[in-house]
């Protein structure tokens, strides 16, 4: 089990309940304000989560411990090599309600370690880079408001808006970044008593859009710069075998899809690899042989001519995991194929599915409840019974952005685990184990797995929450998820479930889940 540091969980966090969520869009709940509805209190619907033309936050709604709570989120201003990120968090609630869990991931409770500054537009993520932030350690009184300043990296010159993921909060689309004159705050003392940690490298970093065959037959990465595709070495291949089986040519076909995304070509690296059975020279001859008989059927298959091809075998020599089971093994019995085209941009942002896991055809079997997103379904929480919800999801800048919701009219205890994605998936990407991992988007035989990104840790580190609080009473706990765009006008939700080494993980299926155009 990973050791509960900031570092740990300075990006590892997933997703949940009904209510309220996406910032500045008419169908997820958000709004934003003019400067004089800013001034007054008063907020104005806004229709789409583009950059504001004002200096006014982006508006969530949601619920924590049972109370009502409304956060104002930005703007947001550069300025000496950071940016700060304004947020007001108030509510009508009589109770006074604990801040301090909410955006530091339950464990740093006195810091935003959870939150995460992004531009989906660029495709990055940045780290808050405080130790500690004042104003989180005591609870807001009923009735209050509360000003908070998270601290990120500098973005480029020219940002007009970014985005802000708030955990158990949502996701403020179009937060504007503004000059210091029209903050509205004092920006240069927020920078002066922010407590900056000199050693958390705020960013940024790439998101990466992961997408895996139903069957784990395959899985496909999309960055700004390059495509992986890997596919196992047991559907292309008998045991130690170099000759491609009857499916090879489906699951190339995967390959062959991507390739013609990008017709001015690039660079396509073919490299095969094994498990750790056998001597290290035999495994080396295998790759090898292997990575040659997948290059030579591609190259049958579609035109190579525009692709600077390399072939090689890696044998034993990097697994993806560590091969300790007959699992893990089949994980690393792979060949992946690397394509880094000349003009990324070729590719339309909303088709990173195309051919990547398992092409299209029926869904496999539910594990468990299954209903419409909108509606909810009953679930089981430590035999109490809540409700799960997925009302809509919100397409922006090639990435689907939703919140789950998880809602009890009793008190439950939550299990740390219980939104995790099985061990096979979650050691595959070595995400945080208490991450809520297991919110995925299924279409057709492709799951969509929530977005993630690599610290300078090289840690991986999903854009998802996680259900860390045990819900109170006719609680209802928001969890923003952001996926891959999956190019559909709905979308179905899928928990795996499952056993493995950390219990059972929640299985659901939410199904007709409408997808609003920004």
């Amino acid at each position: 089990m990973e050791t509960l540091t900031r570092r740990l969980f300075l990006s590892g966090v997933a997703l949940m309940p009904a209510g309220a969520v996406l910032a500045a869009c008419s169908d997820g709940g958000g709004r934003t304000e003019t400067p004089s509805d800013s001034s007054s209190g008063g907020a104005i619907e806004a229709t789409t989560a583009s950059a504001s033309t004002s200096s006014g936050p982006v508006v969530l709604e949601s619920v924590w411990k049972g109370a009502a709570l409304t956060t104002r989120v930005g703007p947001a201003v550069v300025q000496g090599g950071y940016t700060v990120v304004k947020l007001s968090m108030s509510t009508d609630s009589a109770e006074r309600i604990p801040v301090n869990t909410m955006l530091g991931a339950g464990v740093d409770m006195f810091t935003m370690a959870a939150a995460r500054l992004i531009s989906l537009r660029d495709k990055v993520a940045y780290i808050d880079v405080q130790s500690r932030v004042d104003g989180l350690a005591s609870p807001l009184d009923g009735g209050s408001s509360r000003e908070l300043f998270a601290v990120f990296g500098g973005l480029p010159d020219g940002t007009e808006s970014v985005e802000m993921f708030l955990p158990n909060v949502g996701v403020a689309l179009g937060v504007p970044v503004v000059d210091a004159a029209s903050a509205g705050f004092d920006v240069t003392a927020a920078i002066a008593d922010a407590k900056i940690d000199e050693d958390i490298h705020s960013g940024p970093f790439e998101l990466n859009s992961l997408v895996v065959a139903a069957d784990r037959s395959s899985d496909t990465e999309k960055d700004d710069v390059s495509t992986t595709v890997n596919v196992s070495g047991d559907v292309l291949f008998a045991t130690d075998s170099a000759e491609l089986s009857g499916k090879a040519d489906e699951m190339l076909g995967l390959v062959v899809e991507q390739l013609e995304l990008y017709s001015s070509g690039g660079e396509l690296a073919i490299t095969g690899h094994t498990d750790d059975v056998a001597d290290d020279a035999y495994n080396q001859g295998l790759s090898e042989r292997r990575a040659k008989a997948v290059s030579d059927r591609l190259g049958e298959l579609t035109a190579l001519s525009g692709w600077e091809t390399t072939v090689s075998g890696k044998g034993e020599s990097e697994p993806r995991v560590a091969n300790d089971s007959d699992e893990n093994r089949q994980l690393n019995r792979r060949v992946e194929i690397v394509l880094t085209p000349t003009d990324p941009s070729e590719a339309s942002p909303t088709t990173p599915d195309a051919g990547s896991a398992g092409g299209s055809g029926d869904m496999p079997e539910p594990k468990g409840p299954v209903g419409r997103g909108p509606d909810g379904v009953e679930i089981e929480i430590d035999g109490v019974l809540a409700r799960i919800s997925l009302d809509s999801v919100t397409r922006y800048e090639g990435y689907l952005i939703g919140t789950v919701k998880i809602s009890s009219d009793q008190e439950v205890r939550v299990p740390l685990f219980l939104l995790q994605i099985p061990d096979d998936l979650l050691f595959d990407r070595m995400w945080s184990s208490y991450a809520a991992t297991g919110c995925t988007l299924l279409k057709g035989k492709s799951r969509y797995l929530v977005v993630d990104f690599t610290d300078s840790n090289e840690e991986h580190r999903v854009l998802g929450g996680l259900l860390h609080d045990n819900l109170t009473a006719n609680d209802v706990r928001s969890v923003p998820v952001v996926w891959p765009d999956t190019g559909e006008d709905t979308v179905t939700m899928d928990m795996i479930g499952e056993d493995d080494t950390f219990g059972q993980h929640l299985a659901v299926r939410l199904t007709d889940i409408p997808v609003s155009e920004v």
